[in-house]
């Protein structure tokens, strides 16, 4: 007959590394720069968007194709 051990699992201390200040405030620079220039791609992206529009209208008005 067998018979099951319980396994005793102990707790081991979950060490803890703490970074230079240095270290630190370059990734909060860098997070900060990254947030910047993502909300800039989509303001670009959006002006782009608006300037084809545009384009077209202008387009069609110097063909003479205005719906105006």
């Amino acid at each position: 007959m067998v018979t099951a051990k319980k396994q005793v699992v102990k707790d081991e201390p979950v060490q803890e590394y703490r970074m230079p200040a240095d270290v630190a405030d370059w990734i909060k620079q860098a997070e900060s720069r990254i947030t910047y220039l993502t909300n800039k791609i989509i303001d670009l992206k959006e002006e782009n968007a608006g300037l084809r529009k545009a384009n077209k209208v202008m387009e069609a008005r110097v063909m003479g194709n205005s719906q105006e």
